[in-house]
């Protein structure tokens, strides 16, 4: 009889592999054991760690805690007190689900779990290595659970060696805590690394709070509440202005019924959002919350819960794009109403309140009612609401009853949340709210310096205006809406001119006369090397038509412009803004500074020019007094 070739693997063999797809590192462990703690229904969570993880994580909770039978089940692979059957698999409501993490964790530790529930008198203490239970006893232990992993990989020396510095695990465990912080900022954390405090944050009563407790108040202060409600989701959060940047995507978060997610068209909505508003190679902070029926969302992509598959992505990317784009518009107040067809826009009212203190049961009633709501798609609006949130409503109105909220509920029971209006998104008793940008019109004019700045006074300092990044913006908005309304006005020349060629380009140039009529220039082939310039784009007036035209031949690629679309239209019509935009170094008349200023105020996303440069700078009259010593 031939040999057989197919067997079944020990118990601690197929606990080591799921292992690997859970534990990538002592940070997905904390994710792991906080995740079930906060499912646990605890307030305060304790983290310590040493060697970065690798030597000891110990996560301390006050949630409902277990059992003797149970905690001894815990540790086995697939128990779970979180999904009883394969359809509870289309509706997960909480954060952990799988019954892999405890069972993977331990199998490749030495682990010592402690909990109580607060009914019992005493506490359980049950100690495993590698994956085997050693012992089993009573303890004296607060309600709570606490979980100690030690030596991390010590029977998995391949898996151990790949392991960075100590220094990288806990830059790893931090950036993971920053992210369970943010999304359950009523929760208090604490995380200590080698005897010193990591981070800290007290319960907070908002998540521009927490936004101050993890990043400080400078960002806390240039942060932008948004909330949106279109076909069954829900979508709220705070993004930062556009004069806010960094060098990567460290500050962009995003979360799916309150789980930490990273989803390809949630980030690309985001950076879309933005484009135009920020320098190329620069990237917002946002903390963007979306929540939507359990049904529409698949969490169980990826072993370790950070990726999800969206049943409708392109309504998820519209939602994400249009109510940032409209927040970031006009960062003083909340887009005006647009109007759809089909009927007036409905009258404005004030949004239901998002995470409200006391959470509501979840019932049959309502989960049907979402679903109608989700499974009925229609035009979205945008509605200026009283509390300065955006919200995209369903056209008709969606009826009171069918408004149903939705979330994310903890602990045993799972429950759905109430969302949050916008000015308890921005709230916070650690300051006040204060990432508005100025009417510049409104201000007093002091001068203009340098021949490129306009200085303004304004209630709180003095703001410096770039001319030249002002009339760009300007420029730009004014050509990219008559694009989008058919095609850029043409001026007429009162004289045809003559723009001489380069003869090694010109045949380039002549391949590329459509796309510059595209943008507004009428131009014809006048002999070998030459073009005949009829009309300049009408944002521009007449003069100087024949040299915005060399500037933009001059900035034109070697397969011309390459036009595919409205974004490659966007970066030619940012050229061709820069070039035809009054420049540093002219003096302007009061006038023209009047005209500029109100020009400005008028536009959609002024506070930067379409290269992402900042339109003004603002000096506080604090720091000014400061400086003199005052």
């Amino acid at each position: 009889m031939a040999e057989r070739l197919i067997h079944i693997l020990p118990e601690q063999v197929a606990s080591q592999i799921a292992a690997g797809e859970v534990v990538e590192r002592p940070a997905s462990a904390i994710k792991e054991l906080v995740e079930n703690a906060i499912d646990a229904g605890a307030r305060s969570i304790e983290i310590a760690i040493e060697r970065g993880g690798a030597g000891l994580i110990a996560v301390s909770d006050d949630g409902c805690g277990m059992g003797r039978e149970d905690a001894i089940l815990a540790l086995r692979r697939h128990a779970t007190s979180k999904i009883r059957d394969a359809a509870d698999l289309i509706a997960i409501r909480t954060l952990g689900f799988r019954g892999e993490a405890l069972a993977a964790i331990a199998s490749v530790a030495r682990m010592r779990l402690r909990t109580r529930r607060p009914s019992d008198a005493n506490g359980v203490e049950i100690v495993a290595d590698g994956g085997e239970i050693t012992a089993t006893r009573a303890c004296a232990i607060a309600p709570g659970t606490q979980i100690e992993v030690r030596d991390l990989f010590f029977n998995t020396p391949a898996r151990l060696k790949f392991l960075k510095l100590p220094s990288t695990e806990q830059g790893a465990a931090a950036e993971v805590m920053q992210r369970l912080a943010l999304s359950n900022y009523r929760l208090a954390f604490r995380l200590v690394a080698d005897g010193r405090i990591v981070l800290e944050t007290a319960r907070a009563a908002a998540p521009l709070e927490r936004i101050r407790q993890l990043f400080g108040p400078r960002l806390a202060e240039r942060m932008l509440p948004f909330n949106a409600i279109a076909a069954g989701m829900r979508l709220w959060g705070l993004a930062a202005s556009s004069q806010e940047s960094f060098a990567g995507p460290r500050l962009l978060f995003t979360f799916v019924n309150h789980r930490a997610v990273r989803d390809r068209a949630l980030q690309r909505a985001i950076t879309q959002a933005y484009q135009n508003l920020l320098p190329r190679g620069r990237y917002p902070a946002v903390a963007l919350f979306l929540e939507l029926a359990p049904e529409e969302v698949d969490v169980n992509v990826h072993p370790m819960k950070t990726e999800v598959r969206f049943r409708r992505a392109g309504a998820v990317f519209e939602l994400v794009h249009h109510a940032l784009r409209a927040r970031l518009a006009d960062q003083v107040e909340p887009a005006n109403i647009i109007p759809t067809a089909g009927g007036e826009a409905p009258p404005t009212t004030a949004a239901p309140p998002l995470l409200a203190a006391s959470p509501l049961p979840t019932t049959a009633a309502s989960a049907s009612a979402l679903t109608a709501v989700a499974s009925s798609p229609a035009p979205w609006r945008i509605v200026d609401q009283p509390e300065r949130s955006l919200r995209l409503v369903n056209d008709p109105p969606t009826p009171a009853a069918q408004q149903v909220p939705l979330g994310l509920g903890y602990g045993r029971d799972a429950a759905i949340a109430q969302p949050q209006p916008a000015s308890q998104l921005a709230s916070s008793s650690a300051g006040p709210h204060s990432a508005a940008i100025p009417r510049y019109a409104a201000l007093r004019v002091i001068g203009q310096i340098f021949a490129g700045f306009i200085a303004l006074e304004g209630d709180d300092g003095l703001i410096l205006i770039d001319q030249h990044a002002a009339h760009e913006r300007v420029t730009f908005e004014k050509l990219r809406a008559e694009l989008r309304a058919g095609q850029i006005r043409v001026q007429p020349m009162l004289t045809p001119v003559t723009v001489e060629l380069n003869p090694a380009r010109a045949g380039q140039v002549a391949a590329a006369l459509p796309e510059l009529r595209a943008m507004g220039f009428e131009v014809e082939l006048f002999g070998p090397a030459a073009l005949l310039l009829k009309g300049a784009p009408a944002v521009f007036g007449s003069e100087g038509g024949a040299r915005l035209l060399t500037d933009m031949i001059d900035t034109m690629g070697e397969q011309g412009f390459g036009l595919r679309g409205e974004g490659a239209f966007d970066d030619c019509l940012k050229s061709l803004a820069c070039h035809g935009s009054v420049r540093a170094g002219r003096v302007l008349r009061p006038p023209e500074i009047s005209e500029l200023l109100t020009e400005l105020d008028s536009t959609e996303f002024k506070t930067n020019c379409p290269h992402g440069r900042p339109v003004h700078i603002e000096f506080r009259r604090g720091a000014i007094e400061r400086m003199f010593r005052r």
